[in-house]
């Protein structure tokens, strides 16, 4: 493991000089990272987080930022909310639904519903992360001032994207090179069971990320890795639960579970909450208004007595 002088962020705000690690140091399992990116098409782009840890986590205190085209300082960002349960994943996808005509012929397609089908979370309208290109860094931080992954190298506008071209720094020189961020899906190595906490001197897509043809979105939702795999946890709650009609035409929803439930919590397309029920009884059926709602795609957290979380998405029309 090599010893360079690298930039390291401070603050998520800017940039300093310090010297650290490379690579990345420990697979602690001790927080979550990025799991899966999907730099496709046209706005077909997202974002796989997962959560090695033992233990459920409030996601609204992380942020994803991007680094958009070198800038030495973040560009846009997208709090992630929610609670996402040991060994599960949240999906962050592009939330664009429909073409958006800028003028002059040129036009921003939407993004693919069925990419958007897999979703947790959609995310906010442009500028955002999941509008990157493959020449955009994105840092994942914690309470505001803690990084816990990076994906590419911040500050540094590559060209095009990062290759696989070592002799000049990964970047995109006209080469030839093979672009890897930049129309492919990458998938983070069954090695790494931790973030890069500290920019590389270069980035290697190669030392711990796995790549996927363009347009691959078949894993979202899983993840494999040395610190375990998705669904050991939520198979027996996830099955002794309903929530119908889906999609919700008449502006009312049903939850019903067999199992005691703690609290349940609707979030909107936007991460605002806009329902939150905490029974006060063995009562295991609600029904949830949603007469004076914006249609879209909805995310439900039904935490269970036990301490287990189901994630559910409901599409309101």
């Amino acid at each position: 493991m090599r010893i360079s002088t690298i930039f390291l962020l401070t603050a998520g705000l800017g940039l300093s000089l310090t010297s650290s690690l490379t690579s990345n140091a420990q697979n602690d399992c001790s927080d979550i990272f990025i799991s899966e990116y999907l730099e496709g098409s046209g706005n077909n782009k997202g974002l796989e987080f997962f959560n090695p840890t033992s233990e459920a986590i409030d996601l609204s205190v992380y942020t994803l930022q991007r680094w958009s085209n070198g800038e030495a300082g973040m560009t846009d960002e997208t709090q992630l909310f929610g609670t996402l349960p040991s060994m599960t994943t949240w999906v962050l996808v592009n939330g664009q639904t429909e073409d958006v005509d800028l003028g002059g012929g040129s036009i921003s397609p939407a993004c693919d519903p069925a990419m958007q089908g897999l979703a947790d979370q959609l995310d906010n309208p442009y500028p955002a992360p999941t509008y990157m290109n493959g020449n955009d860094a994105l840092v994942l931080v914690k309470n505001g001032t803690t990084v816990v992954d990076i994906f590419g190298k911040p500050g540094e506008n590559p060209g095009t994207a990062w290759t696989n071209d070592a002799e000049n720094g990964f970047v995109d020189i006209g080469d030839g090179a093979s672009w890897l961020t930049s129309n492919h899906t990458l998938q983070r190595k069954y090695a790494v069971g931790s973030g890069l906490t500290t920019p590389p001197v270069v980035f290697d897509t190669f030392l711990e990320w796995d790549t996927l043809p363009n347009n691959t979105w078949t894993g979202l939702g899983n993840h494999s890795c040395v610190c375990g795999t998705t669904g050991i946890h939520l198979i027996e709650e996830s099955s002794s639960v309903n929530v119908f009609p889906n999609p919700s035409t008449n502006g009312v929803f049903t939850i019903e579970s067999g199992k005691s439930v703690k609290k349940i919590e609707v979030y909107s397309p936007e991460g605002r909450l806009v329902k939150i029920e905490i029974p006060t009884s063995e009562v295991r059926s609600w029904n949830i208004s949603t007469s004076d709602w914006n249609a879209g795609v909805y995310f439900i957290n039904i935490q269970y007595a036990s301490g287990a979380i189901f994630a559910h998405r409901i599409v309101i029309r």
